[in-house]
């Protein structure tokens, strides 16, 4: 029973993740290539979605999650139109900054590699 619901809450998130892209594109086009869904994670239950969002710009970013914060009943609505669903998932969004960590772990192996390349040379 446990597998069935993990794998109904995994497609239920894929769908999800679909949905509220195409919605940010059609709907916050002065965002396009500047913000892009990255994950959406349910529980078995299906009454939440934490979608994760990242945004290129580190700037914006507290502003573009308020938005998207404003804007979650009105996507939730829109969702509730579109996918046939016993409960209407509650929408949190979160900003990802994994792109941040690798950016910083590729800066910090950049370091080492150029610590080493001068103490080889010394």
């Amino acid at each position: 029973m446990a597998r069935e619901s993990s794998y109904r809450a995994k497609r239920v998130s894929q769908l999800i993740h679909q949905e509220i892209s195409q919605y940010l594109i059609r709907e916050l086009p002065e965002f396009l290539g500047f913000l892009t869904v990255t994950s959406v994670e349910m529980p078995a239950d299906l009454k939440t979605a934490r979608i994760s969002v990242s945004v290129l710009q580190k700037g914006k970013r507290e502003d573009i999650l308020k938005l998207l914060q404003k804007r979650a009943p009105h996507f939730r609505r829109l969702l509730a139109n579109r996918l046939n669903l016993r409960y209407n998932p509650e929408l949190i969004f979160d900003i990802d900054t994994s792109a941040d960590l690798e950016e910083r772990i590729d800066q910090v192996l950049e370091d080492i590699k150029g610590k080493n390349e001068s103490e080889d040379k010394a």
